[in-house]
């Protein structure tokens, strides 16, 4: 056996070797620094058979991981490495479960090199045990041991001390002695602890195991066993040492409970939640299984993410998970697109966070499809467009009119002489450019115009529009009468802009007025702003439209298009400004343009 035994190295003793075995028994993963202990790499393991690489004589320890899931703690097995020699591992155990898995569970094993001296423990205990027994031929000392201790031959208990009676809730040593080992415990160890004793009574190590015993009272209880052989009486015996770990086991459940909590939420959750490490999908939920068209789990684990990621977000995915992983970052949120199929492109958002993946530094991600909303958007963003164009369309005839309209005007006065109307001709010329610009915008939609903010005198901008419309005014029977606090209020502003602003609602306050009437104009300062007041003796506005002013098409007039009042918002507000609307049927609607001006 001990040929068998390979003495490995202190640069190895310390190595810690993971490996993620499924179900059946293959080998999913094996952490990298496998050649350095086993001499496999993982290429070599990936898709084989633990059972290969195990001594015959350690396979039901492996094999009651998969069916009893008893061995939470390490045990000891002889794994086959490429030299051909069996090497001593110590081997611990957890089960990964998930929804994705419907039969059965994988199991992670982390094991590391046993020492020389470790491998001796057993050994050194069984002879200090016989000197105890053979040499004083006394169990006293075992009697007042803190720990449980129990000498059996084959089962059969032949001496337990105080503290196990205690364990087991036993009165006295006659409620025990005599009786078979089996009576307390579970039936399920029964094949396990069989093999147990017939590896121990060849001499072989079987190191620590845990099983679950009952009490007189049949109340469970978690105990760590650890065994080693005796002489009683001229004849092999077994001395067994217990540990109560039963408060750690109930731990270790509500551990459990936890993860699988956790886990449901992963597995149930809408989003796509996935491990990176390396640039290979380590993990994934169902969800992921689905947005990535797999047919099953090992479908995805394993695959390159840039097999998927489109190659434009290539270079963006490669510093977002270089900014969590070296800590620059602890949350990134990026959007993406990936290519599933020829015929399938999806877009996502990402949120990734740091974790680790054995050990070794990962990235979990949280994957949203958003490919119904892009969707939208673009749709939206397309409608939009075409609004645009369509409004800017019926548009021009409503901007281009009223230009048009004073021109006509004032042709018709200035027909006489033109001479003595040098002043209506600059107006000309002024409305002539304001139709040039007009056109130009449309010209150049793709590229708007950029506004341009330059000091300018309130009172002297109201009274050209005044002028301008003082003609279509009289031809309605309309009056335009200004009221002033201050004639030299300046503001920054966009003189065209705020000049059409001011068109509009002297327009629609002429046009509200059929029979005639007034439109007051009035100017005051309040704190820092200065308010401009249109009112109109018009019949109202209906409280239906009221509430949706400014929505464009929305016109209660019969040749209008709704677009003057949209427009007029849009100004105020890109002059950092606020309007506020009044209306009463029957009596006529007040306008309040709030506008900052300079001191």
């Amino acid at each position: 056996m001990n040929s068998e035994i390979t003495n490995q190295g202190e640069a190895i003793q310390t190595l810690e070797l993971y490996a993620v075995v499924s179900s059946n028994g293959r080998f999913q993963y094996i952490s990298s620094n496998s050649f350095e202990l086993i001499g496999y790499t993982s290429t070599d393991l990936i898709g084989r058979y633990i059972k290969d690489f195990i001594h015959n004589e350690d396979l039901f320890l492996i094999e009651s991981y998969f069916y009893n899931e008893h061995h939470l703690y390490p045990c000891s097995i002889r794994f086959l490495m490429q030299n051909g020699r069996y090497l001593w591992l110590e081997s611990n155990v957890d089960f990964i479960r998930s929804n994705i898995q419907k039969e059965g569970h994988d199991i992670i094993l982390k094991m590391k090199a046993l020492t020389p001296h470790s491998i001796n423990d057993a050994a050194t205990v069984e002879d200090q045990s016989n000197d105890v027994i053979n040499e004083h031929n006394e169990w006293a000392i075992l009697q007042d041991l803190p720990t449980p201790v129990f000498i059996s031959r084959k089962g059969k208990l032949l001496f337990v001390n105080k503290a196990f009676q205690e364990l087991l809730g036993a009165r006295s040593s006659d409620q025990l002695i005599g009786k078979h080992t089996f009576d307390f415990i579970d039936e399920s160890f029964h094949s396990v602890i069989k093999n147990r004793e017939s590896r121990l009574h060849k001499g072989e190590r079987v190191g620590i195991i845990e099983e679950t015993w009952r009490r007189i009272d049949g109340r469970e209880i978690n105990v760590e066993i650890m065994a080693s052989l005796t002489n009683v009486d001229g004849g092999q015996a077994e001395i067994v040492i217990l540990n109560d770990i039963s408060s750690r086991r109930n731990f270790q459940k509500i551990l459990q409970k936890s993860r699988e909590r956790y886990q449901r939420l992963i597995d149930n959750s809408i989003d796509t939640i996935a491990v990176i490490h390396k640039d290979q999908f380590v993990f994934m939920n169902e969800s992921g299984i689905k947005l990535f068209d797999a047919e099953c789990y090992p479908d995805l684990l394993g695959r390159n993410i840039y097999d998927y990621l489109h190659p434009n977000d290539h270079q963006t995915m490669k510093v977002t998970l270089k900014n969590i992983q070296d800590g620059v970052a602890d949350v990134q949120v990026t959007n993406q697109s990936w290519l599933i199929s020829n015929e399938k492109k999806v877009f996502t958002e990402m949120v990734c966070i740091p974790t680790t993946y054995f050990g070794e530094q990962a990235v979990q991600v949280i994957l949203r499809d958003i490919s119904y909303r892009k969707k939208t958007e673009e749709l939206m963003l397309r409608s939009e467009k075409l609004s645009i164009a369509g409004q800017l369309a019926a548009g021009i005839a409503h901007e281009i009119r009223n230009p048009l309209t004073a021109i006509k005007g004032f042709l018709q006065i200035m027909h006489p002489d033109l001479e003595h109307h040098r002043q209506y001709l600059n107006i000309i010329f002024s409305e002539l450019n304001r139709i040039e610009m007009i056109l130009s915008e449309l010209l150049v939609l793709a590229k708007p115009q950029e506004t341009k903010f330059k000091k300018t005198n309130l009172i002297t901008l109201l009274n050209d529009v005044a002028m301008l419309l003082e003609t279509q005014g009289n031809m309605k029977n309309v009056a335009i009468v200004q009221n002033h606090d201050n004639q030299s209020l300046s503001i920054n502003c966009d003189e065209n802009h705020l000049k059409q602003l001011f068109i509009n609602l002297y327009k629609n306050a002429i046009d509200a007025m059929p029979k005639g009437g007034k439109v007051s104009v009035l100017t005051k300062k309040s704190n820092h702003n200065v308010q401009i007041i249109v009112k109109d003796d018009g019949e109202g506005i209906p409280p239906s439209v009221l509430k949706r002013i400014g929505e464009p098409f929305l016109t209660t007039k019969e040749k209008g298009n709704g677009l003057g009042l949209m427009i007029s918002y849009k100004i105020v507000e890109n002059h950092n400004g606020s309007m506020l609307v009044d209306s009463q049927q029957g009596i006529g609607s007040t306008f309040t343009i709030t506008l900052p001006f300079i001191e």
